[in-house]
């Protein structure tokens, strides 16, 4: 089963329209729609997390629905890749910045290795320098 039929099955089953589980997710209709009609890919977790509340049901199932962890011996196994780029997108979006280019997964592509570390010397040195002052 697709993550949109999931959705769907799950919102049908609490008794709820798109209209309403909107309301309560503050997730807009429209996405949800084409969420389950297959016109959207897999939501970010910031919506998965929202649509769980909403319609009561684990974080952890959606989020296995959606393909980002896995089961392991019953134990839930966070995708680190995934998660290291949610933290990222969740911190950016407390500030509004959540539009930057950094987030535009085209421009990845495009840095050679020297310049990926040194984006990674230039975060080192942010971090050292708020410490010590």
């Amino acid at each position: 089963m697709n993550f949109g039929a999931y959705l769907r099955a799950l919102r049908e089953k609490r008794k709820l329209s798109v209209n309403q589980l909107a309301m309560y997710s503050e997730v807009s209709a429209a996405g949800i729609s084409r969420i389950e009609n297959g016109k959207r890919g897999i939501p970010k977790p910031p919506t998965i997390k929202k649509l769980a509340g909403a319609l009561k049901v684990p974080y952890e199932d959606m989020m296995q629905a959606a393909g980002y962890i896995e089961e392991a011996s019953s134990a839930y196994v966070i995708k680190e890749e995934e998660t290291a780029f949610t933290q990222i997108k969740e911190a950016a979006e407390q500030y509004e910045l959540d539009d930057l280019e950094i987030f535009n997964g085209d421009i990845w592509s495009t840095l050679s290795k020297h310049e990926i570390e040194d984006l990674n010397r230039y975060l080192l040195f942010l971090l050292n320098s708020r410490s010590s002052s």
